[in-house]
């Protein structure tokens, strides 16, 4: 190839300017934005395009992985009412509750048995920044929008009373039952999303009848490893194994479904 340069009068800096401005808008006109650094084009051959996706699926928190490694997370923070029962253990419960309020929600949480959550409270500024713990039936309204979601974990032992804050736009309400009880059915009535952790095989049974789960889930359920949920809602079903970080661990130990 043969360049060939030519020479001409330099234009007038002002009608040069003012080209450049004429073209830059143009440009904005058209939707193709500022002139800006020259890069080459990037290409990507088609098959390789599933690369590009990323492992999540909803936005909220990380509830742990399923069972091909990805992040499972619950849509925790929301504009309508949902309601969360558990089955499982404190551990679990605590684990949510650390990673809600590191997404910016206050978490209130409503428990018998106070001196199990004064280190989370300590750990986090004395319920400076984001948990606050209170009596069974104390919990006062919380005042949840959408700049400050709020989750409540109700943490009341096996028949827990009918709470006086309950869930609404912004509000979810998480209620852990070490086991089942007679309560247990109209809170999974009203549950949106259910947590199920090692149970009896009796339990796993009832569990069965009353959430229309198949034989092989029934069957797992009282074999579940310490860390494991059986995470349901009306049509879907996910095993979740919850992975602690360093913190978690220094807070509150390994995972265990007993306390």
């Amino acid at each position: 190839m043969t360049i060939t340069r030519t020479t001409a009068a330099a234009p007038d800096a002002d009608d040069a300017g003012g080209r450049g401005l004429r073209r830059a808008g143009e440009r904005l006109l058209q939707g193709l934005g500022l002139i800006g650094p020259r890069h080459a084009w990037h290409t990507l051959p088609g098959d390789q395009l599933d690369a590009l996706a990323l492992p999540i699926g909803d936005d909220g928190v990380v509830a742990g992985v399923d069972a091909e490694g990805r992040p499972a997370v619950l849509g925790i923070n929301r504009p309508t009412p949902y309601d969360v029962v558990l089955i499982g253990g404190l551990w679990t419960a605590q684990v949510l509750a650390l990673r809600t309020a590191a997404t910016g929600a206050r978490v209130a949480v409503e428990t018998g048995r106070p001196q199990s959550w004064m280190q989370m409270v300590h750990a986090m500024g004395g319920g400076q920044n984001g948990l606050a713990v209170y009596e069974v039936g104390r919990v006062p309204p919380q005042g949840a929008s959408a700049g400050t979601p709020v989750l409540v974990v109700r943490d009341c032992g096996m028949r827990p009373p009918r709470g006086r804050v309950v869930a609404g736009p912004w509000q979810s309400v998480v209620t852990l039952l070490p086991y089942l009880s007679p309560v247990a059915p109209r809170l999974l009535r009203q549950a949106r999303l259910t947590g199920i952790q090692r149970v009896s095989p009796d339990e796993a049974a009832e569990l069965g009848r009353t959430m229309g789960l198949s034989r092989t889930e029934v069957e797992s359920l009282p074999g579940l490893p310490d860390g494991v949920t059986l995470w349901c809602t009306d049509r879907d079903r996910q095993y979740v194994l919850t992975q602690p970080t360093d913190a978690e661990i220094g807070l509150l130990g390994n995972p265990r479904r007993m306390d």
